[in-house]
């Protein structure tokens, strides 16, 4: 049986769904400032095997999308 987490785009705040046995990488990305601004907001990069775009940055924080996994997995 196929399974997907729900997680939130970083860009434009829409749903995702990755399916778990596609997840190649999963890592967090720190605020980045430039000049006392914000360039980037900190979040989270979750890669597919199925593509080499790099991965989708979403808001959940890593330890979050373990916690999901590891619930999928009981």
């Amino acid at each position: 049986m196929t399974k997907f987490i729900k997680l939130t785009n970083l860009k434009d705040k829409t749903i995702i769904y990755i399916n778990v046995d596609c997840i190649g990488h999963i890592y967090a990305e720190k605020e980045k400032l430039a000049y006392g601004q914000v360039e980037k907001e900190a979040h989270t990069v979750v890669g597919t095997t199925t593509h080499n775009n790099g991965g989708f940055k979403v808001i959940e924080p890593v330890h979050v999308i373990f916690t999901m996994l590891e619930e999928l997995n009981q």
